[in-house]
Protein backbone atom coordinates (compact mmCIF):
# COMPACT_ATOMS: atom_id res chain seq x y z
CA UNK A 1 0.00 0.00 0.00
CA UNK A 2 1.27 3.48 -1.20
CA UNK A 3 0.26 6.83 0.30
CA UNK A 4 -0.36 8.99 -2.47
CA UNK A 5 -2.01 6.86 -5.14
CA UNK A 6 -5.80 6.06 -5.62
CA UNK A 7 -5.45 2.25 -4.62
CA UNK A 8 -3.56 -0.69 -4.57
CA UNK A 9 -3.54 -3.59 -7.13
CA UNK A 10 -6.15 -5.48 -5.10
CA UNK A 11 -8.50 -2.83 -5.16
CA UNK A 12 -8.28 -1.77 -1.14
CA UNK A 13 -8.16 1.88 -0.78
CA UNK A 14 -5.41 4.48 0.55
CA UNK A 15 -5.36 5.35 4.20
CA UNK A 16 -5.08 8.92 5.25
CA UNK A 17 -7.45 10.37 2.76
CA UNK A 18 -10.66 11.26 4.36
CA UNK A 19 -12.72 10.34 1.35
CA UNK A 20 -11.17 7.11 1.16
CA UNK A 21 -11.88 6.14 4.09
CA UNK A 22 -15.53 6.89 3.80
CA UNK A 23 -16.26 5.28 0.66
CA UNK A 24 -14.19 1.87 2.39
CA UNK A 25 -17.06 2.19 5.16
CA UNK A 26 -19.82 2.62 3.34
CA UNK A 27 -19.11 -0.16 0.81
CA UNK A 28 -19.00 -2.38 4.11
CA UNK A 29 -21.99 -0.76 5.50
CA UNK A 30 -24.57 -0.81 2.48
CA UNK A 31 -23.41 -5.43 2.07
CA UNK A 32 -24.27 -5.75 5.97
CA UNK A 33 -27.42 -3.66 6.06
CA UNK A 34 -28.85 -5.70 2.88
CA UNK A 35 -28.12 -8.98 4.79
CA UNK A 36 -29.14 -7.93 7.80
CA UNK A 37 -32.35 -6.09 7.06
CA UNK A 38 -33.84 -9.24 5.89
CA UNK A 39 -33.95 -11.14 9.11
CA UNK A 40 -33.38 -8.13 11.48
CA UNK A 41 -35.50 -5.15 12.60
CA UNK A 42 -34.64 -1.82 10.99
CA UNK A 43 -33.02 -0.38 13.99
CA UNK A 44 -30.57 -3.63 14.08
CA UNK A 45 -29.58 -3.44 10.32
CA UNK A 46 -28.58 0.67 10.16
CA UNK A 47 -27.08 0.09 13.47
CA UNK A 48 -24.88 -3.02 12.43
CA UNK A 49 -24.77 -1.25 9.09
CA UNK A 50 -22.52 1.67 11.34
CA UNK A 51 -20.34 -0.96 13.08
CA UNK A 52 -19.69 -2.39 9.95
CA UNK A 53 -18.16 0.51 8.50
CA UNK A 54 -16.27 1.09 12.11
CA UNK A 55 -14.30 -2.00 11.30
CA UNK A 56 -13.68 -1.67 8.03
CA UNK A 57 -11.90 1.77 8.88
CA UNK A 58 -9.81 -0.18 11.83
CA UNK A 59 -8.56 -2.61 9.27
CA UNK A 60 -7.39 0.41 6.91
CA UNK A 61 -5.36 1.73 10.21
CA UNK A 62 -3.46 -1.40 10.36
CA UNK A 63 -2.08 -0.79 7.04
CA UNK A 64 -1.26 2.69 7.35
CA UNK A 65 1.77 4.55 9.17
CA UNK A 66 1.45 6.27 12.24
CA UNK A 67 0.11 9.43 11.51
CA UNK A 68 -2.62 7.33 9.35
CA UNK A 69 -3.76 5.53 11.74
CA UNK A 70 -4.45 8.54 14.31
CA UNK A 71 -6.46 10.17 11.39
CA UNK A 72 -8.52 7.17 10.73
CA UNK A 73 -8.97 6.13 14.35
CA UNK A 74 -10.55 9.36 14.69
CA UNK A 75 -12.85 8.63 11.80
CA UNK A 76 -13.78 5.31 13.47
CA UNK A 77 -14.23 7.47 16.85
CA UNK A 78 -16.80 9.84 14.62
CA UNK A 79 -18.81 6.76 12.79
CA UNK A 80 -19.42 5.03 16.05
CA UNK A 81 -20.88 8.15 17.55
CA UNK A 82 -22.62 8.46 14.14
CA UNK A 83 -24.27 4.67 14.56
CA UNK A 84 -25.84 5.60 18.16
CA UNK A 85 -27.15 9.19 16.33
CA UNK A 86 -28.65 6.72 13.67
CA UNK A 87 -30.17 4.17 15.36
CA UNK A 88 -32.07 6.58 17.34
CA UNK A 89 -33.53 7.93 14.57
CA UNK A 90 -34.70 5.26 13.39
CA UNK A 91 -36.00 4.10 16.69
CA UNK A 92 -37.90 7.33 16.34
CA UNK A 93 -38.78 7.88 12.34
CA UNK A 94 -39.11 3.82 11.34
CA UNK A 95 -36.69 2.71 8.38
CA UNK A 96 -37.15 1.08 5.22
CA UNK A 97 -33.81 0.64 5.31
CA UNK A 98 -32.61 2.63 1.81
CA UNK A 99 -29.11 2.56 3.36
CA UNK A 100 -29.22 6.71 2.28
CA UNK A 101 -28.28 7.65 6.01
CA UNK A 102 -25.41 5.37 6.14
CA UNK A 103 -24.29 6.81 2.91
CA UNK A 104 -23.09 9.57 5.38
CA UNK A 105 -21.00 11.98 4.44
CA UNK A 106 -21.37 14.04 8.04
CA UNK A 107 -23.17 17.31 6.37
CA UNK A 108 -25.47 16.75 8.69
CA UNK A 109 -28.46 17.80 6.55
CA UNK A 110 -30.69 15.19 7.92
CA UNK A 111 -33.56 16.59 7.01
CA UNK A 112 -32.63 15.60 3.01
CA UNK A 113 -31.94 11.85 3.60
CA UNK A 114 -34.15 10.39 6.76
CA UNK A 115 -36.73 13.16 7.67
CA UNK A 116 -36.63 15.04 10.87
CA UNK A 117 -39.18 15.96 13.97
CA UNK A 118 -36.54 17.88 15.82
CA UNK A 119 -35.90 15.27 18.57
CA UNK A 120 -32.35 16.31 18.75
CA UNK A 121 -30.64 13.17 18.90
CA UNK A 122 -28.37 14.22 16.37
CA UNK A 123 -27.00 17.26 18.31
CA UNK A 124 -24.73 15.18 19.92
CA UNK A 125 -23.15 13.82 16.56
CA UNK A 126 -23.14 18.00 15.84
CA UNK A 127 -21.28 18.81 19.28
CA UNK A 128 -18.61 15.56 18.26
CA UNK A 129 -17.53 17.06 15.26
CA UNK A 130 -17.74 20.90 16.35
CA UNK A 131 -20.90 21.84 14.88
CA UNK A 132 -23.28 23.32 17.14
CA UNK A 133 -25.70 25.08 15.05
CA UNK A 134 -28.34 22.02 15.09
CA UNK A 135 -29.81 23.62 11.70
CA UNK A 136 -27.05 24.29 10.37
Amino acid sequence: MQEGHPGTEDGSAVAGSKDTVHSIAVAGSVATVSSTAVAGSAATAVSAGVTASVGTVASTAVAGSSGTAGSVAVAASVLTVLSVAVAACVAVLGCVACTRCIACVLCLKCTDCIGCIACSNCTGLRFAIGKTDVHA
